[in-house]
């Protein structure tokens, strides 16, 4: 975008205001941590939905009063005054304002290379102060003088501020990753997953396993397997049996696991075996 885009969206019946909007295309900035893409507040109309969506970004609404919907997946979430919900990029989301007492937010939508800290939230719905985003609000609806001159670095502040609201007493990611380690080693023989390591942790699995990786130079899948295959040959070298090795590695298959052994070490099990 070459410049902001301001836009002003009101219905009425009678006398009455049903739904307002205002909204902002910022200015791309280039800002590396955190660069905003556009914000907005809106006073919802009772029952007004917005979506099935995909957006390229991340998208956080705030709600000031009323009560709705988000719809994430197969999950559904009530939300009322002094929460909010996160939208990551490329998920398709649904959200619908209650029908008796219609949601007002606010929402601001960013990218930038601190952006995924967001994917590390347990739940796309939290609670946060309304005093991070009021001033924000106020600006939007009052037109606020100077305004324009300030947009994008505000509102990247509002963001920081967020950040620092929801992560400043979260682990580390080598933290995390330590414990995915240590977790593989003394849990290989059970039936684990990715995705199940992930679950326990509280944390999203992309999130996890960019954390993982980083820190040693494997994916947790890679990594999981390779504990297990060496596990099982140290069985095998001791007198186990074929299918007691992998039974206690975490394999239920047989011939899955003599055709990830014979990958690793160049031989069948069996083979490995009589060495």
């Amino acid at each position: 975008m070459g410049g902001s885009e301001f836009g002003l969206f009101m219905c009425r019946k009678g006398g009455s205001v049903l739904r307002k909007a205002i909204f902002y295309a910022l200015r791309d900035r280039g800002f590396t941590d955190i660069n905003p893409l556009d914000c907005g507040t809106e006073r919802c109309a009772p029952g007004h939905t917005f979506g099935p969506c995909v957006r390229e970004y991340y998208l956080v609404h705030y709600v000031f009063s009323g009560k709705g919907r988000f719809m994430a997946g197969d999950k559904t979430y009530h939300l009322s005054a002094g929460q909010f919900f996160l939208i990551r990029p490329h998920e398709v989301t649904t959200y619908a304002a209650d029908t008796v007492d219609p949601w007002r937010y606010i929402w601001v939508g960013f990218v930038g290379k601190l952006a995924w800290r967001f994917d590390t939230l347990p739940t796309p719905v939290g609670t946060l102060p309304d005093s991070l985003f009021r001033e924000l609000c106020g600006m939007l609806e009052d037109d606020f003088p100077g305004w324009g001159s300030m947009r994008e670095e505000y509102v990247a502040t509002v963001v920081h501020r967020m950040m620092a609201a929801l992560f400043a007493d979260r682990p580390s990611g080598n933290h995390y990753a330590s414990r995915v380690e240590t977790f593989i080693r003394t849990s290989y023989m059970q039936d684990i997953t990715v995705q199940s390591i992930a679950d326990s942790l509280n944390l999203d699995r992309r999130y996890l396993s960019r954390l993982f990786k980083d820190k040693y130079g494997v994916t947790i899948q890679e990594y999981l397997l390779s504990i297990r295959l060496e596990n099982a040959a140290r069985m095998l070298q001791e007198g186990y049996s074929v299918n007691d090795s992998a039974a206690m590695c975490g394999y239920s298959d047989r011939s899955n696991f003599s055709r990830m052994f014979r990958r690793r070490y160049g031989v069948w099990p069996s083979e490995y075996a009589r060495q």
